[in-house]
């Protein structure tokens, strides 16, 4: 609201009082603040902390609206995604895009942050991160904010020198930033956050056994993210072609309509067939995989690795999950397929032998994974911003 003060203009902070910002676009963003917030929690639990949706600031029914859109962009015509993301990534246009937003959006979300009183803002998403430094370059707000991204690449839209810190995935990034006036100290290498419970695999045979599934097979875990985008049915299909003792763990997610129809397969496969819905204990299920086929969203690569679970990336769309791609099979942590009959080819290969790659790619998942990525951050922001 114009003429408010928000903390840190002439206003005592609360101590140990942290706000995080994100959004709902891909749970990701939304994972990592709450991977945060429950290290935090754990380190000092007279820490309040809160997590602010920012597509609160909009209408109900525009959020929607760009939440269903996003969806169908990236299930029907992936390429215009790619092209948004390209174009967003260059354009003087999509800059001051970004700062008649903010300046919208910011002025609403400012009585909010004041109500809160926060020692420290730690944004998870682009927009947010925008927000709250447009707020601080015009002196609304003088809190001390933070960004974490969530992927193994940063866009342009997540650049801001007026953030006081970004905790990234790797030194690449760092450079990067660099480019755009973020100062080298102002970059910390931390990884992507993930779960405290992603850094404690669980007992592989008593999983299998809850899920019937036998301990001696090769366990392949199919993932397509919440909303169930990648097209499970098809790859099923062809790894019932394959001669090898597999079995199968295909989490659909939200997407009723595909969870129906791999119940329905799941009754005649030639291999053993899990299907779940949407379920909260990923880390089980990773923790009883040998391979996970999936997209390459940052924080569900980020969880993999964490555990020592290798990928095959099917079909990555040009954009944040191309250069995900890129990071990953750089440091041998993955394979990539785009089309079925590669997928195959991949995975026959990888079967071939007890001790052959597939041991070999698990090692460096392992050593790619930061399972104390949200510890170091927690660590910094006490050190830095807690009094």
């Amino acid at each position: 609201m114009a003429g408010s003060r928000c903390p840190g203009r002439g206003t005592a902070l609360a101590d140990n009082k942290v706000l995080f910002m994100s959004a709902p676009v891909g749970a990701g963003h939304i994972r990592a603040a709450q991977a945060v917030s429950q290290m935090l929690k754990m380190t000092d639990t007279a820490c309040q902390t809160e997590l602010c949706n920012v597509f609160d600031f909009f209408h109900p029914s525009i959020g929607q609206a760009i939440l269903k859109s996003y969806l169908k962009i990236l299930d029907i015509f992936p390429q215009a995604y790619a092209a948004m993301y390209s174009w967003g990534n260059q354009s003087r246009l999509a800059l001051m895009g970004r700062d008649l937003v903010s300046r919208f959006l910011a002025r609403r979300m400012e009585e909010y942050i004041r109500s809160f009183q926060p020692s420290v803002i730690v944004c998870t998403h682009a927009t947010p991160a925008g927000l709250v430094a447009w707020c601080k370059k015009h002196g609304l707000l003088t809190v001390p904010a933070v960004a974490i991204v969530t992927d193994f690449v940063t866009h342009r839209l997540w650049v801001y020198p007026e953030l006081d810190h970004y905790f990234v995935a790797h030194a690449g990034m760092v450079e990067y930033l660099g480019q755009y006036g973020v100062a080298q100290e102002a970059v910390t290498v931390t990884g992507i956050p993930v779960s405290l419970a992603f850094s404690q695999p669980g007992d592989r045979s008593q999983i299998l056994n809850k899920l019937t599934l036998a301990p001696d097979r090769k366990t392949i875990l199919i993932m397509g993210g919440g909303a169930g985008v990648l097209p499970m049915d098809s790859i099923l299909d062809m790894c019932m072609e394959i001669d090898k003792p597999l079995q199968f763990i295909a989490i659909a997610g939200n997407n009723r309509q595909l969870y129906r129809k791999l119940m329905r397969f799941a009754t005649a496969a030639r291999h053993p067939v899990r299907v779940l819905g949407y379920i909260d204990n990923v880390h089980e299920i990773m923790s009883a995989a040998d391979l996970l086929i999936s997209k390459p969203g940052g924080m569900s690569v980020s969880e993999a690795l964490a555990l020592g679970v290798p990928l095959i990336i099917y079909r990555p769309i040009p954009g944040q999950e191309e250069a995900n791609t890129r990071y990953l099979l750089a440091r041998r942590a993955a394979f990539r397929a785009d089309s079925l009959p590669e997928l195959k080819t991949i995975l026959l290969n990888l079967m071939a032998g007890e001790h052959g790659e597939l041991s070999r790619l698990q090692q460096r998942a392992a050593a790619v994974g930061c399972p104390d990525a949200a510890k170091n951050i927690v660590n910094f922001l006490v050190n830095k911003y807690f009094y």
